[in-house]
């Protein structure tokens, strides 16, 4: 029951910002870079997380069961939406003074990520506390925790480069988790967003929705004993996320060269022959197999 009204209220609270959003100029920018199929979207609506994570929180407030666990998924959750949501209003903020879409940088990469290490060192000392164990070693525990949801974050991220690909993905992993109430919101917040981030997406979710998912994600990992299933769960974010590392780091080592035709690898596929949709239907799939094996075997432990 908390997944449809949560929906519900996403449909409408979703449909709410997009107007609300295309009257403010909250759009998008395209870099220049990335593939040319993309150039289309400058401008679409972007923070729209902002609006199904109010109306998950909301109907999970209402009505969904609480836990001292819980609570604190919820307030990691929030810290990081908060982050993601500051950094995507730098972004719009940036575009507005110049017409150069690759000159838009929101917050710059080492505060953020130190910003989200402080958020995840906060919640991994809870989770320990807590009786939360991974290593039964306390202060190892709360450096791979921390670890887990910087990477987590991070992941989801890269992962929002197509329209539809991080909010199913995310969908798809949180159907392990729906014995947890809050899980359970978030799912019916997505299927709500997801009614206007379908190709062609009229809203982008933003980094306020990806690092908050991404967030989210780690967190009922951990409290809910799946934490060591995570990196087959969520196998694409992890890929995403490696691609970038390896893109990177092999371009440095070479001097130039490049190992992908693009990253995150979405990209890569895209580039590759692969339509947009094609690139995310297969990338759902996956996860679904992903998920279902984790269930399947995971579920007996």
């Amino acid at each position: 029951m908390i997944v449809f009204w949560s929906g519900l209220l996403a449909l409408f609270s979703v449909g709410a910002f997009v107007q609300l959003a295309k009257r403010y100029g909250w759009g998008k920018s395209i870099r220049s870079q990335g593939p040319r199929s993309h150039l289309s979207k400058e401008g679409t609506p972007t923070m729209g997380g902002v609006a199904f994570l109010l109306a998950a929180l909301l109907v999970w407030l209402l009505i969904g069961d609480k836990s001292a666990d819980l609570w604190a998924v919820a307030c990691l959750t929030l810290a990081a939406a908060l982050l993601g949501w500051y950094d995507d209003l730098m972004a719009i903020l940036a575009r507005r003074r110049t017409t150069n879409s690759d000159a838009v940088p929101g917050l710059l990469a080492r505060y953020r990520l130190l910003l989200q290490t402080a958020i995840a060192l906060a919640f991994a000392l809870y989770a320990t506390r807590a009786g939360h164990s991974l290593f039964g070693i306390d202060w190892l525990d709360t450096l791979a925790y921390a670890l887990i949801i910087v990477g987590a974050i991070n992941a989801m991220n890269f992962s929002d480069g197509l329209d539809g690909l991080a909010a199913g993905l995310m969908a798809i992993m949180l159907l392990l988790f729906l014995p947890l109430s809050l899980a359970g919101a978030l799912l019916g917040g997505l299927l709500g967003f997801l009614w206007y981030n379908a190709p062609p997406a009229r809203v982008f979710m933003g980094g306020v929705g990806s690092e908050a998912l991404g967030a989210a994600l780690a967190g009922l990992a951990i409290v809910s004993g799946w934490v060591w299933w995570l990196p087959l769960i969520a196998l694409v974010p992890v890929l995403e996320v490696l691609s970038v590392i390896v893109q990177v780091s092999y371009f440095r080592l070479t001097g130039g060269s490049r190992l992908l035709k693009m990253s995150p690898l979405h990209h890569h596929f895209e580039l590759s022959g692969w339509s947009e949709g094609q690139v995310v239907f297969r990338l759902w799939l996956l996860t679904a197999i992903c998920v279902a094996i984790a269930w399947y075997w995971g579920g007996r432990g």
